[in-house]
């Protein structure tokens, strides 16, 4: 007669084996996901900063020697020969500009802000040290204002038919003096903010390296 013995079932110290198996595995899984999220986000603020760095040291370069022109230029307003009285404003504007500095194209700077602004679109400033994105969104809140400032230029005594016009010389100059005022100050500003920020934001590009 044959005998068939019942095949023994697993014991809860099996069941708990494999449970505790399962458990590492799915925590390993998910260890490994966050240190590759990790890696990209440290790879990604490097790149962010670096570019950033690198655009704040370009319009740092670029605005430095327009600051002191500008103010030679807006001094040369206030002083304006009141004798003069066939010259309109836009005579005297152009008379009293100093020199272009050095390679310059234009009678005011091009600042970039395409760094910045890519890293606000796509949400990367959550990636790099809070200090930093604070001087960073001081330093471009700032360049907007002195950008702003030229494009009243453009937008205000330039459109006025009063600064083609002999006749309104003397308050068409002081309106171009005020307007230069502003973009003067304005970009002095920024140039101070470029020195005192940019140490901070290329620490922190090397020390994501």
């Amino acid at each position: 007669m044959d005998v068939h013995m019942p095949k023994p079932g697993k014991t809860s110290a099996h069941w708990l084996l494999e449970g505790l198996f399962i458990v590492i595995s799915v925590g390993l899984g998910f260890g490994v996901a966050q240190y590759r999220e990790s890696r990209a986000n440290h790879e990604l603020a490097a790149r962010v900063l670096k570019s950033l760095q690198a655009e704040v040291e370009h319009n740092l370069s670029t605005l430095e020697p327009f600051v002191p022109r500008h103010l030679t230029w807006m001094e040369a307003l206030a002083k304006m020969d009141e004798s003069k009285g066939t010259q309109t404003g836009l005579d005297v504007y152009f008379a009293t500009r100093p020199e272009l500095p050095a390679g310059a194209v234009s009678n005011f700077a091009f600042l970039r802000r395409s760094a910045w602004d890519a890293a606000v679109s796509g949400g990367m400033l959550r990636l790099i040290d809070y200090d930093v994105a604070a001087a960073l969104s001081d330093i471009y809140v700032t360049q907007q204002i002195a950008t702003g400032n030229v494009e009243r230029l453009v937008n205000g005594p330039f459109s006025s038919t009063a600064t083609f016009e002999p006749a309104s010389r003397a308050a068409s100059v002081r309106m171009l003096w005020l307007t230069m005022a502003d973009i003067q100050s304005s970009e002095a500003a920024l140039l101070d903010l470029y020195r005192k920020h940019l140490p901070a934001i290329r620490a922190a590009a090397n020390e994501e390296r």
